[in-house]
């Protein structure tokens, strides 16, 4: 597949999201520069490339062809100064903070062409907290993919108070290219739809072991075979990073002050502070270095009955 649209995707964040982001377009004939200020950063996603490539050559879901045709369309970067005037669309995944996304954001503004489109891939801050009243806001918006991405169909499509409706059309667009279903949402709520109930079940799973009604395995094991989910909330926590999480769960209390919240920043920043960031660090509620993984033990906070 080839790109004939002329448009040309810039991914900032070469964590794993931006990264397997990147690459997904890459592989749908999306021509796409994958940046981050680390070059160390990029060296890692170089070597993930390779390892989700050659994988997937080695299993048959592409071919030689095709491999080598999604490489020629990725270029990967530590600076963005030459890259941004070149592209028609850019999505941010950098460090989920706020005054780190406003800078990104103020930098792509002063960047990109005047009609290309911003979008956060963040899950829980809104293109509207980052852009604020800036003069660029029209053209900001939220496309929450979900990890991993190479694998998760859907992308959450938000649109911001300000977000021009041209540009929600091709926030729509993209994703269609590559090849995920978009959702969108024109009214702009916390959460979003899937970490809305997702969340609501997971603060109540923290709820249940915050108060001592059940283990983490426990939970986890009802979860996946009551309700038939391919992960309970606690692998799912690990899968998704416990740093993120925290980072998450900790600003939806200050602002709402739920026991669930507040239960899970008591459990969980325990294991941030000990480096348990979930799988990536080998090791969160379950320890990974062991197949299958194991529950570890954690440190229940003293606390009120939910």
């Amino acid at each position: 597949m080839t790109n004939t649209t002329g448009e040309r995707l810039l991914v900032l964040g070469a964590g794993t999201m931006g990264t397997q982001i990147a690459l997904q377009s890459a592989l749908c004939g999306i021509e796409v520069a994958l940046v981050d200020i680390s070059t160390d950063a990029v060296d890692r996603a170089r070597t993930e490339i390779d390892g989700l490539l050659t994988t997937r050559v080695a299993k048959g879901r592409i071919t030689e062809q095709e491999e080598r045709d999604a490489r020629a369309r990725l270029t990967l970067s530590a600076g963005l100064d030459a890259v941004a005037p070149v592209c028609t669309w850019a999505i941010e995944a950098v460090v989920e903070k706020l005054d780190v996304k406003q800078a990104v954001f103020r930098r792509l503004a002063e960047l990109l062409p005047s009609d290309a489109g911003i979008a956060t891939n963040s899950s829980h801050i809104r293109a509207a907290t980052i852009a604020g009243d800036a003069e660029y806001a029209d053209r900001c918006l939220n496309m929450h993919y979900f990890h991993p991405v190479l694998v998760m169909d859907l992308v959450e499509v938000v649109a911001s108070p300000r977000t021009r409706p041209d540009i929600l059309e091709r926030a729509r667009g993209w994703a269609d290219r590559m090849k995920r279903t978009p959702v969108v949402l024109t009214k702009d709520v916390d959460g979003f739809l899937v970490n809305r109930v997702l969340g609501a079940a997971s603060r109540e799973a923290f709820s249940l072991l915050g108060t001592g009604v059940a283990t983490v395995e426990e939970i986890d094991i009802a979860v996946r075979r009551g309700l038939r989910w391919p992960l309970g909330p606690f692998e799912l926590a690990d899968l998704s990073g416990l740093d993120v999480l925290l980072e998450s769960r900790t600003a939806r209390y200050e602002k709402h002050g739920e026991i669930g919240d507040r239960l899970t920043v008591e459990v969980i920043r325990p294991l941030v502070e000990a480096g348990r960031l979930g799988r990536k660090a080998g090791a969160g509620f379950y320890d990974y270095s062991v197949n299958p993984p194991k529950p570890l033990p954690i440190d229940i906070p003293a606390g009120d009955d939910a």
